[in-house]
């Protein structure tokens, strides 16, 4: 690989980034979490990148970005709760965004969430929010909540939760969350299909028991996951079986060099 362009902020660090396409003009962008905010930068010409527009947001080590149509979803782990951008009128001048803490369920009561390590937004509009927490008083789980964006993208409707275990990160495919348990150690297979009612369906420890995030494969029939820890494994699992999860490999990238498997994804 070689080094196309780039682009820096001089007083601050970065933590994750996402991507999104302009549906008009077809304009490509980068969207980072930074410790001081949130970015998005053009990136329509790879070796001159533009920083469209800036929002500041409470210090925090860590910001996870999705997005769902034209809209950015930002959960961080300081107490500032969801921030929805509108990236469509966002790049045209006229920067749109709103900081959401409260959140309706069905029957109109509320659920208040602050902060969050991570966030994954499936293929029907259902965001789940890893690692939600208040300090508000309020008590959410801390294992995910489920909210819907394709309905309401700036309100979304609170949907349910699983909060047998802190999730730290995952993905959703279908009907069945495949969840990284860090404390536990653990992979959970997670049925979702009724939200307001998940079910756990299979669980199998990791090669270093610190479960960091999982990620299906596309023919849905294995799991790969990591170990956030010094010389740990990515690790395969044929769940063919979800009652019966199996590990079928491991591997180490350099081993004994101290590297950090931080997340795998399968495309």
């Amino acid at each position: 690989m070689s080094l196309i362009g780039e682009y820096e902020w001089p007083n601050t660090e970065g933590s994750d980034i996402w991507g999104w396409v302009d549906p008009v003009d077809g304009g490509e962008y980068a969207l980072i979490g930074l410790n001081d905010g949130f970015s998005c930068v053009n990136i329509s010409s790879p070796s001159n990148p533009i920083e469209e527009f800036y929002i500041s947001d409470l210090n925090s080590t860590w910001r996870d970005i999705k997005t769902w149509g034209n809209y950015a979803y930002i959960t961080t782990e300081a107490h500032a709760g969801l921030l929805i951008v509108d990236l469509l009128s966002s790049i045209n001048g006229n920067l749109t965004y709103e900081h959401v803490t409260s959140f309706l369920d069905v029957n109109g009561d509320t659920v208040v969430f602050t902060a969050a390590h991570n966030i994954y937004i499936d293929e029907n509009g259902v965001a789940y929010i890893f690692g939600a927490s208040s300090n508000t008083g309020s008590n959410p789980s801390d294992g995910a909540i489920f909210l819907d964006v394709n309905s309401q993208p700036t309100s979304p409707l609170y949907l349910g939760e699983w909060n047998d275990h802190y999730i730290h990160d995952g993905m959703v495919r279908g009907d069945t969350l495949y969840a990284g348990c860090i404390y536990t150690g653990e992979l959970y297979v997670i049925n979702v299909s009724d939200k307001s009612n998940p079910i756990t369906m299979g669980t199998h420890i990791t090669p270093n028991a610190f479960t960091h995030n999982a990620w299906v494969s596309d023919n849905g029939n294995f799991v790969f996951t990591t170990d956030e820890q010094s010389d740990s494994y990515v690790a395969a699992y044929d769940i063919s079986d979800v009652t019966n999860i199996q590990e079928v490999d491991r591997v180490q990238s350099n081993p004994g060099s101290l590297s950090i498997p931080h997340n795998t994804h399968f495309d």
